[in-house]
């Protein structure tokens, strides 16, 4: 009897401007890796889809949205559904680090007040949060599907 233990997958390192497509039920969608800074999860903008397909054309399309996404276990085990096709420029408005809102909740479970995240460091939001600002999470790969199959 030989020992058999499974193989884990290669680790993808991913790296700032690379451009990932992600195949969803509505179509292949593609997002731009803008931050990748451990020990965080890598900062992704979901670009909205458009006629092109080649990795420069892609990434001057509009942001959809931000989010933290731990890419590269889903590239390493799912590379028919998840792969990188090139790397291009940041837009120069999606070169800062974004701000992502992180909400304070009570013993119930209700939002008393926000603070907002740069990556560095908390404060505390001003009342009116912006609701454009992306949640502080690291969001699943089903649900990152999810979201941009509606795009």
């Amino acid at each position: 009897m030989t020992d058999q233990t499974a193989e884990t997958p290669p680790t993808v390192k991913l790296a700032p401007g690379d451009i990932v497509a992600i195949e969803t039920p509505s179509g292949t969608r593609h997002l731009q890796v803008t931050h990748a800074r451990a020990p965080y999860p890598d900062v992704i903008r979901a670009i909205h889809p458009g006629d092109g397909t080649d990795p420069d054309t892609i990434a001057a399309g509009k942001t959809a949205f931000a989010a933290m996404v731990e890419l590269s276990r889903s590239l390493a085990e799912n590379p028919e559904t998840t792969s990188v096709i090139g790397r291009a420029d940041i837009p120069e408005g999606c070169r800062d680090y974004p701000t992502f809102r992180v909400p304070i909740r009570n013993k119930a479970g209700d939002i008393v007040y926000w603070w907002t995240w740069d990556g560095e460091g908390l404060s505390v939001a001003p009342p009116a949060t912006d609701a454009d600002m992306p949640l502080r999470e690291i969001v699943p790969m089903e649900t990152l599907r999810a979201r941009l199959s509606e795009l």
